[in-house]
């Protein structure tokens, strides 16, 4: 059997919405990266508020790293090549090496 993997960290975790009203936090801007800027999500990269579909796409980012050993944006330099890479990157070279 293989390594275990655990991935948590509560530490950061909010709350999407409004629990008497249900309603979505809001969507804001200006936030600082909070993430590993390897597995940071665009929007999270870009100082947007932080959403359950920057979580799937960090945890994207994080199980291809884990079955691939590297990132595509691995030997980019700085937070504004990482970015620049993951937004041109097409899914094919992103999934290059995972099995069908």
């Amino acid at each position: 059997m293989g390594p275990t993997v655990f991935l948590i960290d509560f530490g950061l975790a909010q709350l999407f919405h409004n629990p008497a009203t249900f309603l979505h936090s809001s969507y804001t801007t200006g936030h600082l990266i909070v993430s590993t800027v390897r597995f940071a999500s665009v929007n999270g990269q870009q100082g947007y508020a932080q959403s359950r579909h920057d979580d799937l796409e960090s945890l994207t980012y994080t199980i291809i790293y884990l079955a691939c050993g590297r990132l595509p944006w691995a030997a980019c330099r700085g937070h504004e090549a990482v970015l620049r890479k993951k937004k041109l990157i097409k899914v094919e070279e992103l999934c290059d090496g995972l099995p069908c």
